[in-house]
Parts: C-alpha cells; sequence; structure tokens
C-alpha cells in the first residue's frame, strides 16, 4: 500500500484520499496500484459499500507524476494507472468524487467512470494530452463524446485546454457544484445515502447502466432476470413487509 493513499472506512463508506499535497497529488505507479487493489476488494467487502475518492490539500489530482514517464522501457511499456481504470469500468461499487483545485489529466478523466462528482465552484479541470504530444486515456476519447457531444470533446481533447468547473458541469463531467470548501462534505452526505440503500439491488442498478447499448428488448428481458433475483432477497422482503406492516425496515436485514 502506498504511503500516499490513505484510506479510511466507517459506516459503509471507503474514502481513500490522495495524499501527496506537495506535488498536488500527481500520481505514480504505487499509488495507482494501491487505489486499484482497494477499488479491487471493495467487489467482496461488505464494509466498503461505497467509495469515496479526494484529495488532501489544495488540489484533487495533477494527474501522473511526470518523472515516471520518462523513465520508462518502451519494449515493455505498460501504462501506470491501467490496473486502476480497469477496476473502476469494471466494479459495481458506487464511486463518488470530490474535487478542489486542479484536476489534470487523469484526474480529470477518472471522472468518467464515478458515478457521482462534486466540484468546488473554482475547480480547474485540464486534459493536456495533446500539448505533450500524447493521446487521451481512461477511454476519454469515447467517455467524453458520449457526455459532451462531438464538438465539445473535440475542443476539450483537441485543444488541450483548461476548463472551469461550470463548464465541467454543464457537460455532465461534473454532478454538481457545491459551496466553497463543500465538495467533500456534498461527497460524503450522498455516500451515506447510497450506503443506506439495499447492497445487491445497488450494485445491479449500476451494472445495469454500465451495459454496453443493446435492444430494448434484450435489456428488458435482463432486468427482469436481475428482478426477480432481487425481488426474493432478504432485504427486498423486509422492505416490502415493513412498508405493509406500516413500520420502519430493520436495518439489520437489509444487505
Amino acid at each position: 500500500m502506498s504511503q500516499y493513499i490513505d484510506i479510511n472506512s466507517a459506516d459503509g463508506i471507503c474514502t481513500v484520499t490522495i495524499n501527496r499535497p506537495d506535488k498536488k497529488n500527481a500520481l505514480t505507479r504505487d499509488m495507482y496500484e494501491a487505489m486499484a487493489e482497494l477499488i479491487a476488494q471493495a467487489k467482496d467487502d461488505a464494509d466498503k459499500r461505497v467509495v469515496v475518492i479526494t484529495g488532501a490539500g489544495n488540489d484533487f489530482c495533477a494527474g501522473n507524476d511526470m518523472s515516471d514517464f520518462l523513465v520508462r522501457d518502451e519494449d515493455n511499456y505498460r501504462p501506470s494507472a491501467v490496473n486502476l481504470l480497469l477496476e473502476l469500468t469494471d466494479t459495481h461499487v458506487p464511486i463518488v468524487a470530490a474535487i478542489q483545485g486542479r484536476a489534470i489529466g487523469i484526474g480529470t478523466t477518472l471522472l468518467t467512470h464515478c458515478d457521482f462528482v462534486y466540484a468546488e465552484p473554482d475547480a480547474v479541470f485540464s486534459l493536456p494530452f495533446i500539448n505533450l504530444g500524447v493521446v487521451p486515456e481512461a477511454a476519454s476519447s469515447q467517455t467524453l463524446v458520449l457526455q459532451a457531444g462531438y464538438h465539445k470533446a473535440a475542443e476539450l481533447l483537441m485543444l488541450g485546454e483548461a476548463f472551469d468547473a461550470q463548464t465541467a458541469c454543464d457537460i455532465g463531467l461534473v454532478s454538481a457544484l457545491s459551496k466553497p470548501g463543500e465538495a467533500h462534505a456534498m461527497a460524503q452526505a450522498t455516500a451515506a445515502k447510497l450506503a443506506a440503500k439495499p447492497r445487491q439491488a445497488l450494485r445491479h442498478t449500476k451494472a445495469l447502466m454500465r451495459r454496453s447499448p443493446e435492444g430494448l428488448q434484450e435489456r428488458m428481458l435482463a432486468e427482469i432476470e436481475i428482478f426477480k433475483e432481487c425481488l426474493f432477497s432478504d432485504s427486498a422482503r423486509e422492505i416490502m413487509s415493513a412498508f405493509v406492516e406500516k413500520r420502519a425496515p430493520d436495518p439489520n436485514k437489509i444487505d
């Protein structure tokens, strides 16, 4: 586990803090691996019902540590971020992010794989890949086109200019802007709501939303199968029984 990744778990919420503020939370290979390992573990850990990603200090994340790129061997090259990005795209655990200050490179692109993103009003986002002589990563050449539309994505990826938090919100990269200094509190409040939901139904809902596009009948049939599985779960039975009996559900019977 990296010394620059802090992990705190409480009440079903696992908060992952990128803690390298003197380097604007730029990510190294060890930091990527630590975050990937945590998200992989959360899949089978009932105590990690939601993951919150945040940054220490004044910035969220300045992207990949640039010196890391310069010591790579072309013949054996595999980006440090790959395992983290694959875990983010594969997990059914809800991911919430809180952004302050700068979110550069992967500090922006990883947000396209989060379910909720809250940003301070003065946050700044940047996708500078073209200016470094490289191309976008984290599938952002696809996710940003889907979120923002082709022409806006072309502006962001082909010009590589920084953009503000309101623009990030307008294109759907950010769920909502917080008041100054309150993005982390907003993220934690949403995480608390998610942690209180039936875990199986929540993860299935995310998995359905993340499926590749398919015919409506195909999707309906997939939903019906999962609906049936959830319907006969202990959680659904307790919630529905409580509704019929006009009482509060027993939280100890809901997972």
